[in-house]
């Protein structure tokens, strides 16, 4: 039996499942609107159902090649293609059959099928075919020479950023990503890629912004689902990207994302030994993702298994010997195992760090003591004072991080200086307030906020906040509108206290 035979087959099958009763045109007509609207499964059942009644129709083929071809089905997209008699001089089939050689890791049948069509798409398509052979250089040859071809230019700009964010190059990823994103309507690679480089810019509220975008347009999309979860994690949003994590997982229990993202949640959550479990059976995939195998190692740390914890660690600093998470808790690890030399040679790379992090020196100081080496004393004075260079990258981390829309983030890094310094200042315990609001510590945001306000009372930053926390959370209104109104009068040009005023007394 051929291929083309097999998929008729395939489809009498398949078309059991739906569409009875409907005639093949009234399934085409509402398999292309399902198409335009990114519906790709409805979009393939309905064809296949269509083209059991017409299986020659090649308007209907070369529309399931396509659906299968969004779907990452590049055997199935062959086998339509097939269907249609081959690609010939026909310069859009051929491009659709190099595409499926790609997805099915026939690259060098896809670059011998374009070779000679100038156009952006061959030109995107080349360049992929390129990289699954493993030659980036290639490919940013054939993406550059694309820029200059007809037809739309948005997903060859998109395949292009995505190489360029791979390759370190986040300026220029995000140059050709907004081209990408400002097609009408912008490709679904354009608004992942979009959204990507966002988190390499550590804009995690825009890359949330993307992602939502995305799934607004296809809302079926696993990358934009899982990227979202990753987001919603990094913004300290724990239960609701456990929430959508646990909507994608049911369709693809075993993928190897999904697995690192839940035990990445329930670490955020402080339960190591259900992360340990997530990852235990894990182990041919966590060779080849060394971010699972951190996860894995702190879970058994976390839970009193050291040596165990050490034998990850130690590889792991071999091979990511600049890795700062990975040198403190194999330190960590050492001083448990009261290793307490082995623990200062581990963490002396990072004491000797201007900015040097008072937890790090703290456990260098114990493993010094432990040692009884000499250093113990300026390592426990350092701990305790921190230097200059630390609070300043602590302050400028809390502030983009508090820009970016990154509570979580903000959030340990206000309270970081406020743990460390004798007398806080005014505007990192308003900060520190405002990014604990964001994230539902209410009490303790208001707690925080009186306390800047009694440090700086006539401020009107930190009596916008004050006063608004106040009046939001129903603890003192009255006295929340009046810091409000004061705000207002001492900054009448500021947009977010007029809000504010406006809403306060409007409840």
């Amino acid at each position: 039996m051929n291929r083309s035979t097999q998929m008729l087959a395939s489809l009498a099958l398949l078309a059991m499942l739906g569409g009875c009763g409907k005639s093949a045109e009234e399934k085409y007509s509402r398999a292309q609107t399902a198409f335009s609207q990114h519906d790709y499964a409805a979009s393939r059942l309905d064809l296949i159902s269509a083209l059991v009644d017409d299986p020659q129709n090649k308007a209907m083929l070369e529309l399931l090649a396509k659906t299968q071809l969004a779907l990452g089905d590049g055997d199935g997209a062959a086998a339509s293609l097939s269907a249609l008699g081959g690609a010939g001089n026909n310069g859009g089939l051929a491009i659709l059959m190099a595409e499926a050689n790609v997805l099915r890791g026939r690259y060098d049948e896809a670059l011998a099928a374009l070779s000679g069509i100038n156009q952006a798409e061959a030109a995107r398509i080349t360049g992929l075919a390129h990289l699954g052979k493993g030659d980036a250089a290639a490919a940013r040859k054939a993406f550059e020479a694309g820029l200059g071809m007809a037809g739309p230019q948005a997903r060859l700009q998109a395949a292009y950023a995505r190489l360029e964010l791979g390759s370190g190059r986040t300026v220029a990823a995000k140059k050709l990503a907004d081209m990408a994103a400002a097609a009408k309507p912008a490709p679904l690679e354009a608004l992942l890629v979009s959204a990507e480089v966002a988190v390499a810019q550590n804009n995690l509220r825009q890359a949330l912004a993307t992602y939502d975008k995305t799934l607004s347009a296809y809302p079926a999309n696993f990358a934009a689902s899982l990227g979202k979860v990753g987001v919603l994690g990094d913004l300290g949003r724990i239960d609701d990207a456990d929430k959508l994590l646990q909507t994608i997982a049911a369709d693809a229990p075993d993928n190897a994302k999904i697995i690192y993202l839940q035990a990445r949640i329930a670490a955020a959550r402080n339960q190591w030994s259900a992360a340990r479990t997530i990852l235990q059976a894990q182990e041919p995939l966590m060779e080849e993702n060394p971010s699972m195998q951190v996860v894995y190692a702190e879970s058994l740390l976390r839970i009193g298994q050291v040596e165990q914890a050490r034998a990850k660690l130690v590889p792991l600093l071999r091979k990511y010997p600049a890795n700062r998470k990975i040198r403190f808790l194999l330190g960590e690890a050492q001083v448990a195992g009261k290793e307490f030399a082995g623990a200062l040679a581990s963490l002396t790379p990072l004491t000797n760090r201007p900015d040097a992090h008072p937890e790090e020196l703290a456990l260098a100081a114990k493993a010094a003591k432990g040692a009884g080496d000499g250093a113990y004393a300026d390592l426990a004075r350092r701990a305790k004072v921190p230097a200059p260079e630390w609070l300043g990258g602590h302050l400028a981390t809390g502030d983009a991080a508090l820009r970016n829309g990154d509570w979580a983030a903000a959030s340990r890094s206000y309270q970081s200086i406020v743990d460390r310094t004798a007398v806080p200042g005014a505007m990192v315990l308003n900060n520190l307030a405002y990014a604990k609001s964001r994230m539902g510590q209410t009490d303790e945001a208001v707690e925080l906020a009186l306390k800047a306000l009694e440090a700086m009372p006539g401020n009107p930053s930190i009596m916008d906040t004050a006063g608004w926390l106040l009046v939001d959370t129903g603890k003192d209104r009255k006295r929340g509108i009046a810091l409000l109104q004061a705000a207002a009068q001492k900054a009448p040009d500021n947009a977010a206290i007029a809000r504010h005023l406006a809403a306060a007394q409007s409840r």
